[in-house]
């Protein structure tokens, strides 16, 4: 899907949403939920082939992908909690989101240690 049309899927899920928040809201949560999910696969469809490609030149060049995979991890995280964030935003829900930031935050951290206890490592391994 290219990026105009999912930009036009946003616009009229917007307008049905709010046209629809004034007589069922519920309906309207529902809207937004399946249009946020349609967004997401077709965004994540998307960029699929152009991390597969560059996942294959690091291979390629024999460079280690592990730092690459800790980042692209740390970039899902941080697009899904947002994502949760503000869904829970929009349902007047602001504790509810900054629990999931947090979550968020945490997540991100305790994926990166590996690659801070590396870089660590390697910088005693020069200071020896």
């Amino acid at each position: 899907m290219d990026t105009l049309k999912l930009f036009a899927i946003i616009l009229i899920s917007a307008f049905f949403c709010v046209l629809l928040k004034q007589y069922k809201p519920e309906f309207s949560v529902i809207i937004a939920f399946f249009c946020s999910a349609i967004i997401l696969t077709a965004v994540f469809e998307k960029i699929l082939s152009p991390i597969t490609l560059l996942e294959q030149k690091l291979k390629q060049s024999g460079i280690d992908n592990n730092y690459f995979k800790v980042a692209l991890k740390a970039l899902g995280i941080g697009y899904i909690t947002t994502f949760i964030a503000d869904s829970c935003r929009d349902q007047g829900q602001t504790a509810l989101a900054f629990k999931a930031e947090l979550v968020g935050k945490c997540a991100i951290f305790i994926l990166s240690i590996p690659l801070v206890l590396s870089i660590l490592e390697t910088a005693l391994g020069f200071i020896k």
